[in-house]
């Protein structure tokens, strides 16, 4: 199991994987990211993504379908989030 960095855009219950447009995702092996390591990636916009490191397994990871590019970071970096 995988800790990934994840995001949920002004709380709005759309929790998903912060992720750059080429599909890498920040995640970490054995131990969720501290908050100082989540805000040296997502920087300035903390708290309107209100970042959790959450864990998922490869089965759990299959569920995350569509990409939403964030106009925070100009679409360079978005969510992957479970379709519906």
């Amino acid at each position: 199991m995988r800790y990934y960095l994840t995001v949920d855009r002004l709380n709005e219950g759309h929790r998903g994987i912060f992720r750059d447009a080429e599909g890498n995702a920040f995640w970490k092996d054995d131990a969720p990211q501290t908050d100082d390591e989540m805000f040296k990636i997502v920087g300035r916009f903390e708290y309107i993504l209100s970042p959790m490191s959450i864990a998922y397994t490869g089965e759990q990871l299959k569920q995350f379908t569509k990409w939403v590019p964030l106009a925070e970071y100009s679409g360079r970096f978005g969510v992957w989030l479970r379709e519906g």
